[in-house]
């Protein structure tokens, strides 16, 4: 099964309600607070080009490869990434 990562940052209100929505639809995730993890967080900015939270990597079991969505880009609310997160995890 796929891991849900969720970079998120302390006091951040968007991280919260997507932890939020995630916990509702029980969808497990993995959270990476990126103060506390600056390295990891370097490089997702690195290989994306974007420095905007809450950024979701969907790790595909026994790889480092997987899809990256990124707010404002890849979705525009924790209601339109839901939907996206659940068809990655079917795979």
């Amino acid at each position: 099964m796929p891991e849900i990562i969720v970079f998120t940052l302390d006091g951040c209100s968007h991280c919260l309600v997507l932890k939020s929505k995630l916990n509702e639809e029980t969808i497990p995730f993995t959270e990476i607070e990126i103060t506390l993890n600056e390295k990891i967080w370097d490089k997702v900015v690195e290989q994306t080009g974007h420095n905007v939270l809450p950024t979701v990597f969907i790790k595909y079991e026994d790889t480092d490869t997987g899809p990256v969505f990124i707010p404002g880009k890849d979705y525009e609310s924790p209601e339109d990434l839901i939907p996206k997160i659940k068809n990655h995890l079917l795979k």
